[in-house]
């Protein structure tokens, strides 16, 4: 649908084509500059549990589907966006997604050992579980160019090509053989490439610090957040 050839035709031919390949790649990330082709993706909505029901349009996921070589490019800026990242330890500390090593596991390691060690001090201890609505679909393109930039410490064509990345994108949903119509995107970080996560983590990056002025204890698993606080039990 997006592609002019089967990816696995591609895939075939790649000792043929990887230098080709190398050349687009290569030339996008030095000239700060993502190809219009690579901006146009196909939603295919996928409903988040089986029970739920398939009439009510809010049980779907948008999950999106990039062209195959759009992919491909995603995978490297990601590459070297998480290397850069884990070498200056820019990520917040308690978000457990999008991250080597980490995962829903040590999230509930983490929170459900605090409770513990709370318990154990003879504490009693409120939790909040946060989730937010809707939370790649709105994010607000400026200010997440704003954390790249002042955040992360992302300059030059590096910064100009995120600015591209974010620019003129163009989606349609497909069901069933149909499609829509095209419709720009303005807001919002796709759910389904490996670059869309990774830069919702980074949006979300001043998060830590302005629950940490409160003293409250937290820990994060992509949008979601738990909030945890201790009292002393009187005796």
């Amino acid at each position: 649908m997006l592609d002019p050839i089967p990816s696995r035709l591609l895939k075939d031919l790649l000792p043929d084509l990887i230098d080709p390949l190398l050349n687009i790649i290569n030339s996008s990330l030095s000239l700060g500059y993502v190809p219009k082709t690579f901006k146009l993706a196909a939603i295919k909505p996928l409903i988040k549990k089986p029970q739920l029901d398939p009439n009510e349009l809010t049980n779907y996921r948008p999950i999106l589907n990039l062209p195959f070589l759009s992919n491909i490019l995603e995978k490297v800026v990601s590459s070297q966006l998480s290397s850069f990242l884990q070498k200056y330890d820019i990520c917040e500390d308690f978000q457990s997604g999008f991250r080597p090593y980490h995962s829903t596991e040590t999230a509930l390691i983490r929170v459900t050992n605090d409770l513990l060690l709370s318990s154990d001090h003879g504490c009693i201890s409120l939790l909040v579980l946060l989730d937010l609505s809707a939370a790649f679909d709105t994010v607000d393109h400026n200010i997440l160019l704003n954390r790249l930039e002042n955040y992360v410490g992302i300059s030059g064509s590096a910064l100009a090509w995120f600015k591209s990345y974010l620019s003129d994108h163009h989606q349609f949903v497909a069901l069933n053989e149909e499609v829509s119509y095209r419709s720009q995107v303005q807001y919002g970080v796709p759910q389904g490439p490996v670059l869309g996560p990774l830069l919702f983590m980074l949006y979300m990056l001043p998060l830590g610090d302005i629950i940490r002025k409160y003293g409250v204890s937290f820990h994060c698993y992509a949008d979601d957040t738990q909030l945890a606080a201790w009292r002393n039990v009187p005796i």
